[in-house]
């Protein structure tokens, strides 16, 4: 008995259309689900106080309560401002028809606040990066606490539930003072958007002058990585390296000075091979450096920044940042 033909290419279509009616499908459950029916209509704060006599009671101690005067029988806020029209929920009790900002997802959770919430400081948060990660806005914030700034710790505690990397950094031989209470992730970081790493200005440059304005300049004499993004040299968080370099000196300057040839000093020689000129020496050699001739460049290039100032008894000049 002959077989019928397989059509694998068929087959896969087939599962392809399946699974995409199946994500369908779910969406619609999940959509339906935490929303009040498209008739439910409002039952007043009093009606919600019957059941939700401790939240009730509280809220207008809360900052949402103190800013719209909760406390008033003429409420501006009531409870079916952030959980939608409850009439189906309290006819059924059923905690799947009205809208829990916590069971929401960042876009549903998000909306809600938004409706009230649209100050200059959202204006990122679409694009950013914890919204494309998923964090809502209840994963940071508690809606009905007392606290002035509604958010469920202080930060850095806050930050670090998700980004355990940045506590241990904060811990390493060389960190911004995060632990010790002089600094806080909101002054580098704005949660709510900004690029993609959420930092509080355009580019890294910016955000480091705003408390390393001796480094800025202009200088008469510029080190050019300087103008373009100090993490080039530097990471923000912690490294085991003073100065939160990312990397030792002299390997991070041979990064980019891998070809550099150093003019030879006295007590110090240096093997050289042809086109470099008889008083020069690469600065790689394993002779220069069995010799001591360089351990750290900052030991004589110790305006690394930038300076006004230029060096003397040197080829190069000022550009050498000596001093």
């Amino acid at each position: 008995m002959k077989k019928p033909m397989q059509n694998p290419a068929g087959h896969a279509a087939v599962l392809r259309i399946m699974l995409f009616m199946s994500m369908i499908l779910l969406l619609g459950l999940a959509s339906s689900a935490n929303q009040p029916p498209s008739d439910a209509v409002l039952v007043g704060n009093e009606t919600c106080a019957d059941c939700h006599s401790e939240v009730s009671e509280s809220f207008h101690k809360t900052m949402h309560g103190l800013a719209y005067g909760a406390d008033r029988s003429d409420w501006s806020m009531t409870c079916e401002s952030c959980h939608g029209p409850g009439s189906a929920h309290v006819e059924e009790a059923d905690p799947e028809l009205i809208i829990n900002p916590a069971k929401t997802d960042q876009f549903g959770d998000a909306q809600t606040c938004v409706n009230c919430h649209k100050s200059e400081s959202l204006d990122g948060w679409e694009f950013s990066h914890h919204n494309s990660a998923d964090v809502n806005c209840s994963g940071c914030h508690s809606i009905h606490t007392e606290k002035e700034q509604i958010v469920k710790k202080a930060t850095p505690e806050l930050c670090y539930d998700c980004h355990s990397e940045v506590r241990a950094a904060s811990f390493m031989p060389s960190h911004h003072p995060i632990a010790e209470g002089k600094i806080d992730c909101q002054d580098c970081h704005n949660p709510h958007g900004g690029s993609l790493s959420l930092t509080s200005e355009d580019t890294g440059r910016e955000l480091c002058f705003s408390c390393h304005a001796e480094k800025e300049g202009p200088f008469v004499y510029e080190h050019a990585p300087v103008n373009e993004d100090c993490m080039g040299c530097h990471t923000p968080h912690g490294s085991v390296i003073d100065n939160l370099l990312i990397q030792a000196e002299p390997g991070l300057c041979l990064n980019c000075h891998a070809m550099h040839f150093h003019a030879t000093v006295e007590g110090v020689e240096g093997e050289f091979t042809p086109p470099l000129a008889p008083d020069r020496t690469s600065i790689s050699t394993s002779d220069a450096w069995k010799r001591g001739m360089l351990t750290k460049c900052t030991q004589c290039h110790t305006e690394i920044h930038g300076t006004d100032m230029p060096s003397q008894s040197i080829s190069t000049g000022g550009t050498a940042l000596t001093r």
